[in-house]
């Protein structure tokens, strides 16, 4: 991934780790989701709204999680150094992608790929019950963090899956 908008350092805590005395495989969709919430929280900053996000939601853009994979490509270990990068993708009428990686080392830069993952986020009102169409403010603000022209995120017409 170059140049990601949002890189966090992220703590690997001892219950953590599986019988091998790595992180186990389960572990890395919290690491993931601790990135996601940061960059939404990057995308509130943008928007001036930062103070009124509830549980890591912007209101009017809740989203539910309609698919995600992830490619580990190599342990990691409690006394690792452990840094993720979030980006978004590709951004739909209704949805959007992110990817998402994770490195082990003295910077995220100079880091040693330990995983990499997809997610497909699907926009959802909870009370309605039902999908929504992106909030008008989505692509533009997300291209702005992103350092990208807004085209560039618009799916082509045949799907792309996975990392």
């Amino acid at each position: 991934m170059k140049n990601p908008p949002v890189v966090r350092q992220l703590e690997i805590r001892y219950h953590d780790l599986d019988p091998y005395g790595h992180v186990n495989n389960a572990v890395y969709l919290e690491f993931y989701e601790a990135l996601r919430m940061a960059y939404w929280r990057e995308l509130a900053r943008a928007l001036g709204i930062e103070e009124k996000m509830v549980a890591g939601d912007i209101p009017g853009a809740r989203y539910v999680i309609a698919e995600t994979s992830i490619r580990y490509k190599a342990p990691i270990f409690l006394e690792d150094t452990l840094f993720g990068a979030v980006s978004v993708r590709e951004i739909g009428n209704r949805s959007y992608t992110m990817d998402f990686e994770l490195r082990t080392g003295e910077s995220f830069e100079a880091g040693k790929l330990v995983s990499e993952s997809y997610a497909a986020h699907v926009f959802f009102d909870p009370e309605a019950d039902e999908v929504r169409p992106r909030p008008e403010w989505f692509l533009a603000t997300v291209a702005g963090l992103e350092g990208r022209p807004q085209k560039s995120f618009l799916r082509e017409k045949t799907e792309r899956r996975g990392p």
